[in-house]
């Protein structure tokens, strides 16, 4: 589920440290070069990759699965959301959007000569050893930015692993340090108790930043207490999940 929004972060990162990606303040209409939209604005022309990697991209977009179902009939993804009507000014909201994810999976695939699968694998997947995974890819076969990586816990443990060690694997830098201190820290205000970063929830309170996906799924980071969490079920009598971390397992281990 949502989780994947974590990795395709990661992955723009490190298309940026490789210089395939000039800027985060890159335009998203210069990007995506290839869009046909139906319906512009100006305030659309200044929707960043920035914005999307923190959910201010200004768009309409109501989560859930109705618009999940009109992504899944539609035959061109990226210009379905792009199509969608703009609602604030970009960066002026934080406003929980999967079409954003999936537009920033986009901009990389394109950036990386259309083959962000492969790009992955060279980059992240493999150097971490992480094998056996499934990413699930929209009708124009990029990988779908806000859901559909299938992975074991223990791979995604890895990801937490990855960030705790300031994006270093066996000796290699896999990821700058700066671009973990920029995902892991609040760059907009949720209007909840956590804030948000780079596709990664900030939480303050606990000194940790996480990756949230649907039905339970999480990779929790405390850096403070050396410590990854991960869960790939919903507790029972719990609607969210996180409290298992907060009321139980933290405390026993700082106990």
């Amino acid at each position: 589920y949502s989780v994947t929004k974590s990795f395709t972060s990661t992955l723009a990162g490190i298309a940026v440290d490789q210089g395939f990606i000039s800027s985060i303040g890159t335009p998203v209409r210069e990007a995506l070069p290839n869009l046909v939209l139906k319906t512009t604005s100006p305030e659309k022309d200044q929707m960043t990759l920035r914005h999307l990697l923190t959910m201010t991209s200004g768009l309409d977009w109501e989560e859930g699965d109705p618009i999940y179902r009109a992504m899944y009939a539609s035959q061109n993804w990226v210009n379905y959301v792009m199509d969608i009507p703009m609602s604030e000014k970009p960066g002026s909201k934080f406003l929980y959007c999967s079409g954003c994810s999936h537009l920033l999976s986009a901009a990389v695939h394109q950036a990386v000569q259309n083959d962000l699968p492969s790009f992955a694998e060279l980059n992240l997947f493999g150097p971490l050893g992480i094998t056996g995974y499934y990413w699930e890819e929209d009708a124009q076969s990029i990988p779908i930015g806000g859901w559909g990586l299938n992975l074991t816990s223990r791979d995604m443990a890895k990801l937490g692993y990855l960030y705790l060690n300031k994006g270093q694997w066996n000796g290699m830098q896999i990821l700058s340090e700066d671009w973990i201190d920029a995902a892991t820290q609040t760059q907009v205000q949720t209007g909840d108790d956590v804030g948000y970063g780079y596709q990664w929830w900030v939480d303050s309170e606990y000194e940790a930043y996480y990756a949230s996906g649907r039905y339970g799924q999480f990779i929790y980071v405390v850096p403070r207490l050396d410590m990854i969490v991960v869960t790939t079920t919903l507790p029972p009598q719990d609607t969210w999940g996180i409290s298992l971390i907060h009321d139980e397992i933290i405390p026993a281990i700082i106990d």
